[in-house]
Protein backbone atom coordinates (compact mmCIF):
# COMPACT_ATOMS: atom_id res chain seq x y z
CA UNK A 1 0.00 0.00 0.00
CA UNK A 2 1.34 3.40 -0.95
CA UNK A 3 1.90 6.09 1.63
CA UNK A 4 -0.50 9.00 1.88
CA UNK A 5 0.61 11.92 -0.29
CA UNK A 6 2.16 14.97 1.30
CA UNK A 7 -0.40 17.70 1.94
CA UNK A 8 -0.29 20.62 -0.45
CA UNK A 9 0.70 24.07 0.79
CA UNK A 10 -2.95 25.13 0.74
CA UNK A 11 -3.81 22.24 3.06
CA UNK A 12 -1.11 22.96 5.63
CA UNK A 13 -2.02 25.06 8.63
CA UNK A 14 -0.54 28.57 8.12
CA UNK A 15 0.75 28.69 11.70
CA UNK A 16 4.17 27.91 13.15
CA UNK A 17 4.52 25.98 16.37
CA UNK A 18 5.11 28.56 19.12
CA UNK A 19 8.58 28.59 20.64
CA UNK A 20 9.97 30.49 23.64
CA UNK A 21 10.70 33.57 21.52
CA UNK A 22 7.12 33.68 20.22
CA UNK A 23 5.68 33.27 23.71
CA UNK A 24 7.92 36.02 25.06
CA UNK A 25 6.94 38.36 22.23
CA UNK A 26 3.25 37.69 22.84
CA UNK A 27 3.60 38.43 26.55
CA UNK A 28 5.56 41.58 25.77
CA UNK A 29 2.93 42.85 23.34
CA UNK A 30 0.23 42.37 25.96
CA UNK A 31 2.35 43.60 28.85
CA UNK A 32 3.42 46.80 27.08
CA UNK A 33 0.02 47.73 25.66
CA UNK A 34 -2.13 50.22 27.50
CA UNK A 35 -4.93 50.04 24.95
CA UNK A 36 -6.50 47.43 22.70
CA UNK A 37 -9.21 46.98 20.12
CA UNK A 38 -12.06 45.08 21.73
CA UNK A 39 -14.30 43.02 19.45
CA UNK A 40 -17.72 42.03 20.76
CA UNK A 41 -21.02 40.82 19.34
CA UNK A 42 -24.14 42.91 19.80
CA UNK A 43 -27.37 41.04 20.42
CA UNK A 44 -29.95 40.09 19.29
CA UNK A 45 -28.87 40.94 15.74
CA UNK A 46 -25.39 39.40 16.11
CA UNK A 47 -23.68 42.45 14.63
CA UNK A 48 -19.90 42.77 15.20
CA UNK A 49 -18.62 45.75 17.18
CA UNK A 50 -15.04 46.99 17.56
CA UNK A 51 -14.13 49.59 20.19
CA UNK A 52 -11.01 50.89 21.93
CA UNK A 53 -10.40 50.06 25.59
CA UNK A 54 -7.63 50.41 28.17
CA UNK A 55 -6.29 47.29 29.85
CA UNK A 56 -4.10 45.75 32.49
CA UNK A 57 -3.33 42.16 33.48
CA UNK A 58 -4.04 39.81 36.36
CA UNK A 59 -1.34 37.69 38.08
CA UNK A 60 -2.43 34.79 35.88
CA UNK A 61 -1.80 36.78 32.70
CA UNK A 62 -5.49 37.25 31.96
CA UNK A 63 -6.77 40.73 31.12
CA UNK A 64 -8.44 43.40 33.26
CA UNK A 65 -10.79 45.93 31.69
CA UNK A 66 -12.56 48.93 33.22
CA UNK A 67 -15.76 49.54 31.31
CA UNK A 68 -18.70 51.90 31.57
CA UNK A 69 -22.13 50.32 31.79
CA UNK A 70 -23.32 53.03 29.42
CA UNK A 71 -21.04 51.80 26.63
CA UNK A 72 -22.18 49.67 23.73
CA UNK A 73 -19.51 47.04 24.40
CA UNK A 74 -20.64 46.56 28.01
CA UNK A 75 -24.18 45.92 26.87
CA UNK A 76 -22.88 43.53 24.22
CA UNK A 77 -20.85 41.58 26.79
CA UNK A 78 -23.83 41.30 29.12
CA UNK A 79 -25.63 39.35 26.40
CA UNK A 80 -22.70 37.60 24.73
CA UNK A 81 -19.59 37.29 26.96
CA UNK A 82 -17.21 36.03 24.27
CA UNK A 83 -14.78 38.68 23.05
CA UNK A 84 -11.49 39.27 21.28
CA UNK A 85 -8.68 41.76 21.90
CA UNK A 86 -6.07 43.05 19.48
CA UNK A 87 -2.89 44.56 20.95
CA UNK A 88 0.31 45.83 19.40
CA UNK A 89 2.48 48.91 19.03
CA UNK A 90 1.85 51.47 16.30
CA UNK A 91 4.39 53.71 14.58
CA UNK A 92 4.30 55.71 11.35
CA UNK A 93 4.60 53.56 8.26
CA UNK A 94 3.25 50.15 7.32
CA UNK A 95 1.52 48.92 10.45
CA UNK A 96 1.07 45.45 8.95
CA UNK A 97 4.81 44.90 9.26
CA UNK A 98 4.64 45.24 13.05
CA UNK A 99 3.98 42.35 15.46
CA UNK A 100 0.48 42.12 16.90
CA UNK A 101 -1.42 39.73 19.14
CA UNK A 102 -5.06 38.73 18.99
CA UNK A 103 -6.61 37.13 22.08
CA UNK A 104 -9.92 35.35 22.48
CA UNK A 105 -11.67 34.73 25.75
CA UNK A 106 -14.63 34.97 28.10
CA UNK A 107 -15.43 38.26 29.80
CA UNK A 108 -16.98 38.45 33.27
CA UNK A 109 -17.93 41.50 35.30
CA UNK A 110 -16.18 41.37 38.69
CA UNK A 111 -18.32 41.84 41.78
CA UNK A 112 -16.93 43.62 44.87
CA UNK A 113 -14.63 41.28 46.76
CA UNK A 114 -11.06 39.99 46.72
CA UNK A 115 -10.91 39.37 42.97
CA UNK A 116 -12.30 42.80 42.15
CA UNK A 117 -9.94 44.49 44.61
CA UNK A 118 -6.92 42.73 43.09
CA UNK A 119 -8.01 43.70 39.58
CA UNK A 120 -8.52 47.32 40.68
CA UNK A 121 -5.08 47.51 42.30
CA UNK A 122 -3.28 46.14 39.25
CA UNK A 123 -5.28 48.25 36.81
CA UNK A 124 -4.61 51.51 38.65
CA UNK A 125 -0.95 50.63 39.19
CA UNK A 126 -0.51 50.36 35.44
CA UNK A 127 -2.99 53.10 34.47
CA UNK A 128 -2.95 55.59 37.39
CA UNK A 129 -4.86 58.20 35.38
CA UNK A 130 -7.91 55.92 35.53
CA UNK A 131 -8.31 56.78 39.21
CA UNK A 132 -10.18 59.89 38.04
CA UNK A 133 -13.18 57.80 36.96
CA UNK A 134 -12.70 54.27 38.32
CA UNK A 135 -15.19 54.91 41.13
CA UNK A 136 -17.91 56.42 38.96
CA UNK A 137 -21.19 54.60 39.51
CA UNK A 138 -21.46 53.40 35.92
CA UNK A 139 -17.93 51.91 35.77
CA UNK A 140 -16.98 48.36 36.72
CA UNK A 141 -13.98 46.05 36.39
CA UNK A 142 -14.13 43.04 34.10
CA UNK A 143 -11.79 40.10 33.55
CA UNK A 144 -11.13 38.50 30.18
CA UNK A 145 -10.03 34.91 30.72
CA UNK A 146 -7.78 34.01 27.82
CA UNK A 147 -8.72 30.90 25.84
CA UNK A 148 -6.26 31.18 22.96
CA UNK A 149 -4.46 33.68 20.78
CA UNK A 150 -2.93 34.42 17.42
CA UNK A 151 0.51 36.04 17.22
CA UNK A 152 1.53 37.65 13.95
CA UNK A 153 5.24 38.22 14.49
CA UNK A 154 5.96 39.33 10.92
CA UNK A 155 5.77 38.03 7.37
CA UNK A 156 5.24 34.23 7.39
CA UNK A 157 5.65 34.16 11.18
CA UNK A 158 2.16 33.49 12.50
CA UNK A 159 1.73 31.40 15.65
CA UNK A 160 -1.40 29.89 17.14
CA UNK A 161 -1.14 30.10 20.94
CA UNK A 162 -3.11 28.34 23.62
CA UNK A 163 -3.69 29.51 27.18
CA UNK A 164 -0.63 27.70 28.53
CA UNK A 165 1.60 29.73 26.20
CA UNK A 166 0.46 32.99 27.81
CA UNK A 167 -0.76 32.33 31.33
CA UNK A 168 0.35 30.80 34.63
CA UNK A 169 -2.00 30.68 37.60
CA UNK A 170 -0.04 31.61 40.75
CA UNK A 171 -0.70 29.96 44.09
CA UNK A 172 -2.58 31.91 46.76
CA UNK A 173 0.70 32.21 48.67
CA UNK A 174 2.36 33.86 45.68
CA UNK A 175 -0.52 36.27 45.20
CA UNK A 176 -0.34 37.19 48.89
CA UNK A 177 3.38 37.96 48.52
CA UNK A 178 2.99 40.06 45.36
CA UNK A 179 2.56 43.50 46.91
CA UNK A 180 5.46 42.97 49.35
CA UNK A 181 7.81 41.95 46.54
CA UNK A 182 6.83 44.98 44.45
CA UNK A 183 7.26 47.35 47.39
CA UNK A 184 10.65 45.84 48.30
CA UNK A 185 12.00 46.16 44.76
CA UNK A 186 10.68 49.69 44.29
CA UNK A 187 11.83 51.03 47.64
CA UNK A 188 15.06 49.11 48.29
CA UNK A 189 16.38 48.10 44.88
CA UNK A 190 15.45 50.90 42.49
CA UNK A 191 19.01 51.03 41.10
CA UNK A 192 18.98 47.30 40.40
CA UNK A 193 15.61 47.63 38.70
CA UNK A 194 16.99 50.34 36.42
CA UNK A 195 19.98 48.12 35.62
CA UNK A 196 17.73 45.24 34.64
CA UNK A 197 15.64 47.37 32.31
CA UNK A 198 18.62 49.18 30.78
CA UNK A 199 20.20 45.81 29.96
CA UNK A 200 17.14 44.69 28.00
CA UNK A 201 15.80 47.91 26.50
CA UNK A 202 17.23 50.91 24.68
CA UNK A 203 16.07 53.70 26.97
CA UNK A 204 17.31 56.88 28.60
CA UNK A 205 14.92 56.46 31.52
CA UNK A 206 16.48 55.66 34.90
CA UNK A 207 13.59 56.04 37.32
CA UNK A 208 11.38 52.95 37.16
CA UNK A 209 8.87 51.30 39.44
CA UNK A 210 7.28 47.90 39.15
CA UNK A 211 3.54 48.19 38.52
CA UNK A 212 2.51 44.54 38.23
CA UNK A 213 4.13 41.19 38.97
CA UNK A 214 3.33 37.63 37.91
CA UNK A 215 5.05 34.21 37.79
CA UNK A 216 6.45 34.91 34.32
CA UNK A 217 7.81 38.44 34.85
CA UNK A 218 6.85 42.02 35.65
CA UNK A 219 5.76 45.30 34.11
CA UNK A 220 7.36 48.60 35.07
CA UNK A 221 6.56 52.28 34.55
CA UNK A 222 9.04 55.13 34.22
CA UNK A 223 8.56 58.64 35.59
CA UNK A 224 7.52 59.75 32.11
CA UNK A 225 5.00 56.96 31.65
CA UNK A 226 7.02 54.48 29.57
CA UNK A 227 5.80 50.92 30.08
CA UNK A 228 8.01 47.84 29.70
CA UNK A 229 7.54 44.11 30.19
CA UNK A 230 10.49 42.03 31.47
CA UNK A 231 10.28 38.24 31.63
CA UNK A 232 12.03 36.08 34.21
CA UNK A 233 14.47 33.43 32.98
CA UNK A 234 12.27 30.75 34.55
CA UNK A 235 8.70 30.52 35.77
CA UNK A 236 8.39 31.35 39.46
CA UNK A 237 6.49 28.58 41.25
CA UNK A 238 6.74 29.57 44.93
CA UNK A 239 7.00 32.89 46.81
CA UNK A 240 10.72 32.71 47.54
CA UNK A 241 11.30 32.18 43.84
CA UNK A 242 10.69 35.88 43.19
CA UNK A 243 13.90 36.75 45.05
CA UNK A 244 15.92 34.25 43.02
CA UNK A 245 14.36 35.51 39.78
CA UNK A 246 15.32 39.14 40.44
CA UNK A 247 18.81 38.22 41.66
CA UNK A 248 19.41 36.34 38.41
CA UNK A 249 18.19 39.30 36.33
CA UNK A 250 20.51 41.66 38.22
CA UNK A 251 23.51 39.36 37.76
CA UNK A 252 22.80 39.05 34.04
CA UNK A 253 22.41 42.83 33.71
CA UNK A 254 25.73 43.51 35.48
CA UNK A 255 27.53 40.90 33.39
CA UNK A 256 26.19 42.46 30.21
CA UNK A 257 27.17 45.93 31.41
CA UNK A 258 30.70 44.78 32.25
CA UNK A 259 31.17 43.19 28.83
CA UNK A 260 30.04 46.41 27.13
CA UNK A 261 32.73 48.50 28.79
CA UNK A 262 35.76 49.28 26.56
Amino acid sequence: MSEDPEPTSSERAPYLKPDDAARALARRLLGESRHAALATVTMPAGQPLATRVALSTLPSGDVVLLLSGLSEHSRALASHPLASLLVGHTVPGDGLRLPRLTLRGHVVRLVPGADEARARTRYLARLPEAALYADFADFAFYSLTIVDGLLNAGFARAHRLDRADLCRDPSPEMEARESAVIRHMNEDHADSLSQIIASQRTTDQTNWRIATLDPLGFEALSDTGDLVRIDFAQVVVEPEGYRHAFVRLVKEARTKQARAKP
